[in-house]
């Protein structure tokens, strides 16, 4: 292995390693101040990817966490959750789109961009309800 891979390599360990001391500082800064069990966990399944260097682990965890305590049981952090990934989505979308010359591909970018912004006030209106729904009980 060459010097500058080998520097490489222990940049991104170190960098790791930094992202994951921030995890769990929010882990506990959550815990103290009741965030949501689904958001906590998710927070420590990144942190556990980033340790064992497994994307898929944190993937998979992600997606059931969206489908079940998301999509399934309304839990608002995990909805917000979802809701900050769609709006990441729908600006890369966006950016991609102010570059593209094709017409048929900033047609199918505008589709998708509409797509995102209907899921967005989804999302946003679910995230209401589910707040709403926990004040009152």
């Amino acid at each position: 292995m060459s010097e500058n891979s080998e520097a490489s390599v222990l940049k991104e360990y170190q960098a790791h390693i930094r992202e994951t001391e921030l995890l769990q500082e929010e882990i506990i800064k959550g815990a103290k101040a009741g965030e949501s069990l689904a958001s906590l966990l998710l927070k420590c399944a990144r942190a556990l990817s980033l340790a064992t260097g497994s994307d898929t682990f944190c993937q998979q965890v992600e997606r059931s966490l969206q489908a079940v305590y998301g999509d399934a049981l309304g839990d608002p952090g995990a909805l917000e959750e979802t809701l900050a990934q769609t709006r990441q989505r729908l600006e890369k979308i966006r950016a991609a789109q102010a570059l593209e010359t094709e017409p048929d591909l900033r047609l199918e970018m505008d589709l998708s961009i509409r797509a995102h912004q209907d899921r967005i006030a989804r999302l946003e209106e679910r995230i209401r309800e589910s707040k709403t729904q926990k004040q009152e009980a």
